[in-house]
């Protein structure tokens, strides 16, 4: 188990099934370490682009440009850490992509999967819960 394993399960009580890797980056080491976990890898399809430092406008016609195309699915990128993306942008993707007929679901959902490979009651707050 990792220590963010160990901090899930020990904060909220849950064991993750996939991991997005930082950046997106991986290779047969990373695999190798998902899989000995447990954790499927998901990678996105589509980048919103806020982490480059995209505008607001830019991502909003990234995502009409993207609605336009109607791939059959979608998976994107978005941080919610930038508040252009959280309260402008995401409220715009996602009325764009469901005046296309899109829905909106989970990994686990769209892959009829369990998202936790396991679910238990968190752990109370004590010494070993350090950074």
């Amino acid at each position: 188990m990792t220590l963010l394993d160990d901090a899930l399960i020990k904060i909220l009580g849950v064991k993750p099934a996939f991991v997005r890797p930082p950046f997106g980056e991986f290779n047969e080491d990373a695999r190798d370490v998902a899989a000995y976990n447990g954790e499927s890898i998901v990678i996105w399809d589509f980048d919103s682009g806020d982490s480059q430092g995209n505008s607001a406008q830019e991502m909003e016609t990234d995502y009409q440009n993207l609605a336009a195309q109607k791939p059959p699915t979608i998976l994107t990128l978005n941080h919610e850490t930038y508040e252009s993306t959280a309260k402008r942008v995401l409220p715009y993707a996602l009325s764009a992509l469901q005046a296309q007929g899109y829905s909106f679901v989970t990994v686990a959902e769209c892959l009829g999967a369990n998202p936790y490979q396991s679910v238990t009651t968190p752990g109370t707050r004590d010494a070993t819960w350090t950074c």
